[in-house]
């Protein structure tokens, strides 16, 4: 099996839904992942189910936050409600992920960092915060 990971800021707001007969817990999360090579992010959308799903839920819960994910690549269909054609996609299922969290205290900063503009489609590179520094004693990490 392929694990993937990826380290990135939350675009939006998790969404969490719950589905099925077994009352599935999912939540949905996009996080933008910088490209060292040019400076440009890019967005990539994330799955988690269950417990790892309640987790991400109680925790990634600031817009611009550092995320690290664990994932894997997951084939998924489904029926389309409106044109009943059966759709093939791949999702990228998180099975661990880690927050970082600054040291300070985040409400004494300024929140224009951390705020996303309300329009989601219209996120360019400038708009997300700066990248931190992983190796400085300014981030806590708090495992899921």
């Amino acid at each position: 099996m392929q694990i993937n990971h990826h380290v990135g800021r939350l675009v939006r707001h998790v969404t969490f839904t719950v589905r099925g007969e077994n009352q599935t817990k999912i939540v949905y999360f996009k996080l933008a992942i910088n490209d060292l090579k040019d400076g440009k992010a890019t967005y990539i959308d994330y799955v988690a189910f269950n417990k790892t799903a309640d987790l991400i839920h109680d925790y990634v819960t600031e817009v611009g936050q550092v995320v690290e994910v664990q994932f894997v690549m997951r084939n998924h269909n489904y029926t389309d409600k409106t044109t009943g054609e059966k759709l093939y996609t791949i999702q990228n299922q998180v099975t661990q992920f880690r927050i970082y969290n600054p040291a300070s205290d985040t409400k004494k900063q300024d929140s224009a960092t951390l705020e996303m503009p309300q329009n989601n489609n219209n996120i360019s590179d400038k708009d997300l915060p700066p990248y931190p520094d992983f190796d400085s004693d300014d981030f806590n990490f708090v495992a899921g």
